[in-house]
């Protein structure tokens, strides 16, 4: 944490571990590619919480994203 890090877009998927204050926390970083799209819910099972990064300056993936957010909310 306070690290600045650099970055490119995911390609396939990341996967890194973190510990604050005795809470561990297992991120997946998992790309937005369209063809990767369709695996996303294989990653839900006991998920708390989704972060969602949007390239604000992509005007045109907005739409997209919000219609792949919604679908992430209303799997089970």
């Amino acid at each position: 944490m306070n690290e600045v890090v650099h970055t490119s877009p995911t390609i396939g998927s990341n996967v890194e571990e973190i510990v604050v204050n005795n809470t561990r926390f297992l991120m997946w970083d998992i790309g937005g590619q369209e063809s990767l799209r369709s695996s996303w819910n294989t990653y839900y099972t006991n998920t708390e919480f989704v972060i969602v990064v949007v390239d604000s300056t992509d005007r045109e993936r907005i739409s997209v994203t919000k219609e792949e957010l919604y679908k992430m909310l209303a799997h089970e």
